[in-house]
């Protein structure tokens, strides 16, 4: 099975995205996995396993690869690079076959990493540092999206760029087997998990609501939150919302699956294109409970999928909406419905989307994707 070095611009610690739960999945399958996120700020580089994983899974702990790195001479950047990346190599005990990049402010000139195969992925449209020479310094170039993608190919990415979308991740024990948790029985449960200080958050909307809904409806929120942040000092002293700050995967689904609602709530004028999506609404469909949403381009013809406000339109009225139809929403048939969309894009899935492109375009590379024979289901 191959090594293989992902490089991501969050860390391993708060809530998991599309690169915490490739890694995972990548361990699950038998590769040996290290997850860079940002730099360490102490000396000297550090493996630190991840638990669960049988020790095929490490978060790399590493300071930046030199000061003022990227006001160098690329050759000489590129050498420094290397230099770092033979440390680590070091470090684990042997080569590393591949270099997964999901971001650009780092590493994007990806011919630091010679031979081995390059692989950059992008999921955020905001990641505007250099993504062209990253693209096009890689052996294989994917985005998430159409908008990311027209983007790259508008900036003279001079290769295909393969479409891959949001992947869902099942948390082991995420499927009824454990007890669910002790919610209000006399209310609806609401509830919204992400990045709570994310700029897009629409915390005008999403006092409102909170607000309008005080004596039926209790928000639960799940993520890191700080005394600083908007939304934080917006529902201050609201007694029907929960922090419930950062969680385990397995623990946020199982809350999931108890919930009767949950939120999308975005500044969709902001930026259409950035925030067409969200890794979110797959874990929400996975729940079953019916998705509230401000305006998703990537959703807008998925009639009957999520329920969402037209583009311009109020959330408040949606929310209360989706409130007085609760009963319906969230009938046996919808919630399976959602549930079985969702499972059509598991991380299993994305990887073997992604082994076919990587077959195709770089035949003998050494990255495999197939499950382990003992863990294959």
């Amino acid at each position: 099975m191959s090594a293989i070095l992902l490089i991501s611009p969050e860390p391993w610690e708060g809530h998991f995205v599309s690169k915490h739960h490739y890694a995972l999945e990548l361990a699950r399958r038998g590769h040996q996995v290290l997850f860079y996120g940002p730099p360490d700020t102490s000396p000297g580089i550090r493996l630190e396993p991840v638990a669960d994983a049988q020790g095929r899974l490490q978060v790399l702990r590493a300071p930046k690869v030199a000061p003022g790195l990227r006001f160098l001479p690329g050759p000489l950047r590129r050498s420094l690079e290397a230099r770092w990346l033979a440390r680590v190599e070091k470090a684990l005990g042997r080569p590393v076959d591949v270099i997964w990049l999901f971001e650009n402010s780092r590493f994007y000139d990806m011919r630091f990493a010679g031979p081995r195969l390059k692989i950059y992925q992008q999921v955020d449209l905001n990641q505007d540092f250099h993504p062209a020479q990253a693209a096009n310094s890689a052996d294989i170039a994917i985005a998430l999206n159409v908008p990311v993608r027209k983007r790259l190919l508008a900036l003279g990415v001079d290769k295909p760029v393969h479409l891959v979308s949001h992947g869902l991740f099942v948390a082991k024990g995420d499927a009824g087997t454990t007890s669910a948790p002790d919610l209000p029985k006399d209310r609806i449960n609401a509830a919204y998990i992400g990045n709570l200080g994310i700029k897009y958050l629409d915390v005008d909307a999403f006092s409102e609501v909170v607000r309008q809904h005080c004596a039926r409806v209790v928000f639960h929120l799940f993520g890191k939150f700080d005394e600083t942040m908007p939304l934080r000092q917006a529902l201050a002293g609201q007694e029907n919302v929960v922090w419930h700050g950062w969680q385990a995967p397995e623990t946020v689904y199982r809350y999931l699956e108890a919930m009767d609602i949950t939120m999308v709530l975005y500044r969709t004028q902001m930026d259409m294109e950035q925030i067409s999506n969200s890794h979110k609404i797959l874990e929400y469909l996975h729940s079953g409970a019916v998705v509230a949403s401000s305006f998703l381009l990537d959703y807008k013809d998925k009639d009957g999928l999520i329920e969402m406000a037209p583009l311009g339109g109020r959330y408040a009225d949606l929310f209360a909406s989706v409130v007085a139809r609760i009963d319906s929403l969230n009938s046996p048939e919808r919630r399976q419905m959602r549930r079985a969309h969702a499972l059509k894009h598991t991380y299993p899935g994305k990887l073997d989307q992604i082994e076919a492109i990587v077959v195709a375009h770089c035949p003998g590379a050494p990255l495999t994707v197939r499950p382990l024979k003992q863990e294959a289901t």
